[in-house]
């Protein structure tokens, strides 16, 4: 069954106390967490001449799991192969790159209260859609269109409510096309306590599918891009 409100009001205040100010409401605390892996189908033919920099980083503010990003990263090498290469999240973009950074900002569910806020994910929003410019214009728009997020006035009491939360970090360090953005790919759900602890893995599960197939559409809009611009290069 789920925790106490005493308990869950105890890690609330260790999770508000920890200077956490991004995206997670103040006084939330991730009870059930969900493996983000990808079914996806390789794609065989979306290869890039030149390959994109890629890397992986659990940027949420209580990571727990150490498989979390090593599980994503593992996915998307399978599903792109070669037209990605891995390296470490905070290595520089040399001239001349493109790289997409994949950072977890928030992954599982809790019950009784919100993971994400509205305005949170909707300032993220604006933001990359200020940053965008040339053909990063349409991949933020498609991505963007994408997102599953209740209203503010959203009652998160008795209910397993669940996030999933992903920034893809894009910098295009081309001559001529240089561009600095961040796309968020978020989903909301919730569920009854019908099956308890069942019931919140079923809602963050649902989540991160959500998020994930935003994100293979947003990739596979960005490698498309990319290669075709090289084709015409």
């Amino acid at each position: 069954m789920p925790n106490s409100p005493v308990r869950i009001a105890r890690r609330a205040a260790l999770l508000a106390g920890s200077g956490f100010l991004g995206a997670l409401l103040p006084g939330c605390a991730t009870e059930r967490t969900g493996a983000p892996s990808i079914a996806a189908a390789p794609r065989t033919d979306l290869r890039l001449s030149r390959p994109m920099i890629g890397a992986v980083f659990d940027g949420r503010p209580v990571p727990g799991d150490a498989s979390v990003a090593p599980t994503l990263q593992r996915d998307l090498a399978r599903i792109y192969g070669p037209s990605i290469t891995w390296r470490e999240y905070f290595v520089p973009v040399p001239p001349g790159e493109v790289a997409m950074r994949f950072r977890i900002v928030a992954l599982g569910s809790v019950f009784g209260s919100r993971i994400i806020s509205a305005g949170a994910v909707s300032t993220a929003n604006t933001r990359a859609q200020g940053s965008a410019t040339g053909s990063w214009g349409t991949v933020v728009a498609q991505a963007t269109a994408q997102q599953t997020v209740f209203s503010g006035a959203m009652a998160a009491e008795g209910w397993w409510n669940s996030a999933a939360w992903v920034d893809v970090e894009i910098e295009d360090n081309r001559p001529g096309r240089r561009a600095r953005l961040t796309i968020p790919l978020v989903a909301e759900h919730r569920e009854s306590n019908t099956w308890g602890y069942g019931s919140g893995d079923r809602a963050a599960r649902v989540a991160w599918e959500r998020v994930s197939a935003q994100l293979i559409r947003m990739v596979d809009n960005s490698l498309r891009m990319l290669r075709d611009e090289q084709d015409r290069a």
